[in-house]
């Protein structure tokens, strides 16, 4: 049980590390030296953990979209009619990716990544059945405007000062599913 412990406390601080060095470096500059000199730890400690930089990120990624799945399989899809239920699906992404927000929001940011490719991914397949086949508007591009405003809808508020907490963000997000362009468009005036 010790073991387990301390191998979450030096998670936990190779994650902190991780996050303020990439915040304010960018991925590319972390350097495994400056990342073990922040989590006070040693070498040998960081590879017990992670291959190097990149086996890093890719775990911290995976677990993101494993969570994010296991979230969709254990919870039930708000439907617009029945939002007054608070124990859905979306309000505990919403939760989630609070109490994840400094490691989301950095790995989201990363637009050309294969994560945020999984992401949307994941999006559309939970929401598979919202887009249809149409010659007015084919289903890649009904794909690509529902996942990538429901990413950027993400981004936006995680990057929000301050971030608004999950309920608010679940509230305003399942008003915004019953509101046509026009309606939204006029809110922005």
């Amino acid at each position: 049980m010790e073991s387990n412990e301390k191998r979450l406390k030096t998670e936990m601080k190779i994650q902190r590390a991780f996050i303020k060095i990439v915040s304010a470096e960018g991925f590319d500059k972390l350097a495994i030296s400056a990342l073990i000199k922040d989590a006070k730890i040693n070498r040998g400690t960081f590879y017990i953990h992670y291959l190097d930089k990149y086996d890093l990120k890719s775990q911290y990624e995976k677990e993101i979209i494993l969570d994010i799945q296991n979230i969709f399989s254990n919870y039930k899809k708000p439907s617009l009619d029945k939002s007054l239920n608070k124990n859905n699906a979306f309000l505990q992404l919403f939760k989630y990716l609070y109490r994840q927000k400094e490691l989301s929001i950095l790995l989201l940011k990363d637009y050309d990544s294969k994560f945020v490719k999984d992401i949307k991914n994941l999006v559309l397949s939970i929401a598979s059945n919202a887009t249809e086949n149409d010659d007015k508007l084919p289903k890649n591009y009904a794909n690509e405007l529902l996942s990538q405003g429901i990413l950027d809808f993400l981004i936006y508020w995680l990057e929000g000062t301050p971030v608004l907490k999950p309920q608010k963000i679940y509230d305003i997000f399942i008003y915004t599913r019953t509101l046509n362009p026009e309606q939204l468009s006029n809110r922005c005036k």
